[in-house]
């Protein structure tokens, strides 16, 4: 018997195994979901968010459709302001529950603060039909109403929304839907009292609105109320104690207030003798030396040293460094030297051969600059500002992909540098990667909390991109930290102009004749001009220019706008009589005189045109502008010799002039000499700041005049600046290109589109043809070469080649038959 029953214990193992799994398997995957987001409720109950979270997550593999765990996730992520999870989680309850009121009427909020007014008015007319007496919804819409009324320019509907929104915030204090729509309109009609006492309001309810902030430092600013500015930027300062950018902001009110012993006192208070963090010090040497000079800087240092010489070697290269930039170049490159004589190899020390490198690389030395990088990172492959230094120049040299190595790897180590997505981003866009590009300058704005520099690169590719509602956001946030920053206002204003917003671009050129930088008055007058050329204002442009013209600050700039105004209006003799009055005034005007040249070869008085383009040579030989004229002024003539002959007299001038050269490669291409041509493009490409252009010309004559391996690898460096062009003569060069390569695919999207635009042109249509066939796509290859054949205009090279293409594939449609 005993045999009997251990015979059968693997069988009953084996029974008992399956019952326990059995009885395991009730606990279902929604079971175990549920249990997962009680956890997580009670994990929140303790304060606990990053935990909870985790637990939603683990509620989402086992049921994706838990609703209340998916709202509670998204509620938690849009207080964290992670509105982008936030946006994607309600967009899934609202595909899994339709009827979902919460989602819907959240959406419609978040796309409103986003601009997304679509998604506003799809999820706003949902959570109406919902919950049609909610007043939170209703106001939502009433706010998008408002956009609307704004961009049709319906002033009369527009306050009949402001009146309901009143009404509404009568009703419901915290309706910040409502009040946002009644400041925007209050600052609109630059009612600034009214404005900053609605902000107040608002901010009694909600105190951390930071956008309510900036809008009321705004109406300040607007008034010149100094003392109040300062307040709120103190107050805002208890608010966020931890926001240096608020702090910055405070400084530089003192500063631009001339108020320096009060932006000196707070540096100075940031100040820890104690602390590793050697940032406070630098900004209080940087403020000294911009604002109480080099000397003063360098006194500070000394100061700090004779106090305390734990950190003497990097503040002796401070020294230098400021000593460098306030033209004391030998000086400061002896300090160096002696600095970096025998000093010990650690990373202090690497650290300042950095910045010496820079010191020397400015001043021409630019092999030695090289050398000592590279053996900086010899000894330290990680040194980030060594990385910087070489990757910046191999972008230089077009060996972007060594550069994104270096950065990846600089990255690495200090993955929120935004001077090395800036960096980044270049290489990306010397490599024709528009997009990633993008990606590199949102982070770089993202990660130095917009800082100016880093939102007007942003903002100025968004403008490029005509991405004009994320361009808008992104400097709206960029201002709330440098109000007066002219790039930044500038900006917005060119965003404002392109939507048409007069009312907005009106109130940014107010903030931006405001400031006392003369750079951003002249900046301000120039959208001005804009803005009324844009309205067809012919006559309150003429009388602004005026005004200007009266001005000695601005006077001749705007007196040469009036000028060309009245010759665009076909005023001949008013503008010449303008002319000669102003060169009476000052007569030896080099803008005068080439405003009348000009204007003279326009009414066809070349003879008299030249005398002026020739005397101004005379006196100044150095202008090119002066000798490219002549050179036009000849070719329209027909004195081809003569106008060869005056680029070749410029060229004696000025041999490495890029507009020159340009000319120059322009006319042997006219001549058919192309290999001259390409000569001159290698020189002039890095003289001209290896300008796009230059290396689309450069790529296109290296594929067409010649075959060898070389100069297709050449072209293919050089090819790569134009991927992602939206541009036809580049798109053509582009494709032509990676035809060369064998990327078929990708050359005929280029290709194709270069075709849409250019159907006429011979070139474009036998390069189409040509990829056409290379992917077997005969019957299109065949319509594009007898395209290109019906033009009549191509080269008797390419003519023949497009006559043997059609007869190839002709012979092998019939033969096919």
């Amino acid at each position: 018997m005993n045999q009997s029953v251990f015979s059968h214990l693997p069988r009953l193992a084996s029974l008992l195994c399956a019952a326990f799994l059995f009885l395991s398997a009730c606990d279902t995957a929604e079971e175990r979901a549920e249990k997962h987001y009680q956890a997580g409720l009670a994990l929140l109950e303790e304060g606990d968010v990053e935990r909870a979270l985790v637990e939603f997550r683990n509620v989402f593999k086992l049921n994706g459709q838990h609703k209340e765990a998916r709202l509670t996730y998204a509620r938690l992520e849009r207080d964290r302001e992670n509105i982008p999870v936030a946006f994607g989680q309600y967009l899934l309850l609202v595909e899994q529950y339709p009827d979902n009121f919460e989602s819907h009427f959240a959406l419609a909020e978040m796309a409103f603060d986003l601009g997304n007014w679509d998604a506003v008015g799809r999820h706003g007319a949902i959570a109406a039909e919902l919950e049609p007496d909610n007043i939170e919804v209703e106001s939502i819409n009433n706010s998008l109403a408002y956009t609307d009324s704004i961009r049709n320019g319906d002033v009369a509907r527009t306050d009949s929304i402001i009146r309901t929104a009143r009404e509404m915030i009568d009703q419901k204090p915290d309706l910040m839907s409502a009040r946002k729509i009644v400041i925007d309109w209050l600052v609109r009609n630059e009612l600034w009292d009214d404005a900053v006492n609605e902000i107040d309001a608002a901010l009694a309810v909600v105190p951390k609105q930071d956008n309510l902030y900036a809008i009321r430092l705004r109406a300040l600013q607007a008034q010149n109320k100094h003392e109040e500015i300062a307040l709120q930027l103190k107050g805002m300062l208890q608010l966020y104690p931890e926001d240096e950018g608020v702090e910055a902001m405070l400084v530089q009110h003192y500063i631009d207030w001339n108020e320096l012993d009060a932006a000196e006192d707070i540096l100075r208070g940031k100040i820890d003798p104690q602390a590793e963090d050697h940032m406070p010090t630098q900004r209080l040497i940087a403020f000294l030396n911009d604002h109480r000079g080099p000397q003063a800087a360098i006194n500070e240092i000394d100061a700090i040293i004779a106090q305390d010489s734990t950190n003497a070697v990097k503040l002796r290269a401070w020294r230098a460094t400021l000593k460098f930039h306030s033209g004391d170049t030998q000086t400061a490159l002896s300090e160096m030297r002696n600095l970096l004589a025998d000093a010990e190899r650690t990373a202090q020390t690497r650290e300042n051969e950095v910045e010496f490198a820079r010191m020397l690389f400015s001043e021409g030395e630019s092999e030695e600059a090289r050398a000592l990088v590279e053996k900086i990172l010899e000894e330290d492959p990680k040194q980030v500002g060594a990385l910087k230094f070489k990757a910046a120049w191999l972008i230089e040299d077009n060996q972007t992909g060594d550069a994104i190595i270096l950065l990846r790897e600089a990255l690495s180590q200090t993955p929120r540098d935004p001077q090395l997505m800036t960096l980044m981003a270049n290489a990306h866009e010397r490599n024709g990667d528009r997009e990633l590009m993008g990606e590199m300058l949102a982070l770089a704005a993202e990660m130095s909390q917009n800082a100016g520099t880093e939102a007007a690169r942003y903002g100025q590719y968004l403008l490029s991109k005509n991405d004009l509602e994320i361009a808008q956001s992104v400097l709206l946030d960029a201002l709330r930290k440098s109000p007066q920053n002219p790039d930044l206002l500038s900006l917005l204003a060119q965003t404002y102009m392109r939507q048409q917003d007069w009312d907005r671009l009106e109130a940014v050129l107010k903030s931006l004749e405001a400031l006392t930088d003369p750079n951003a008055q002249r900046l301000s007058n120039e959208l001005r001009a804009y803005m009324l050329a844009s309205q067809n204002r012919s006559d309150d442009l003429m009388e602004f220019l005026n005004e200007l013209a009266a001005d000695p600050q601005f006077g001749l700039p705007a007196d040469i706008a009036v000028i060309r105004l009245m010759l665009a209006q076909d005023k001949h003799e008013e503008a010449f009589a303008r002319i000669d009055q102003k060169l009476t005034e000052t007569p030896d005007s080099l803008p005068l005189r080439f405003v009348k040249a000009r204007a003279l070869a326009e009414e066809g008085e070349l003879d008299k045109a030249e005398q002026i383009y020739r005397a101004i040579i005379d006196e100044r030989p150095d202008i090119t502008r002066a000798w490219v004229a002549l050179h036009m002024l000849e070719a329209e003539r027909g004195n081809i010799e003569k106008a060869q002959d005056v680029l070749a007299e410029a060229l004696i001038a000025l041999p490495e002039n890029p507009d020159l050269l340009f000319v120059q490669a322009a006319l042997h291409e006219q001549a058919g000499d192309m290999e001259q041509a390409i000569a001159v493009y290698e020189k002039l490409y890095p003289l001209s700041g290896q300008s796009i252009l230059v290396a689309n010309n450069l790529a296109s004559l290296l594929t067409t005049q010649r075959n060898d391996a070389e100069s297709l690898q050449r072209a293919h460096v050089l090819a790569q600046r134009l991927r992602g062009t939206q541009e036809p003569a580049f798109q053509d060069t582009y494709g032509w290109v990676a035809y060369q390569v064998g990327n078929y695919e990708e050359a005929v999207q280029y290709l194709e589109s270069a075709a849409q635009v250019f159907s006429g042109h011979p070139l474009v249509l036998y390069h189409l043809g040509k990829t056409y066939a290379a992917l077997d796509r005969h019957e299109e290859a065949l319509r594009s070469f007898r395209a290109a054949e019906a033009t009549g205009a191509a080269s008797a090279e390419i003519a023949s080649s497009i006559e043997a293409e059609i007869e190839r594939l002709v012979t092998m449609s019939n033969a096919g038959q």
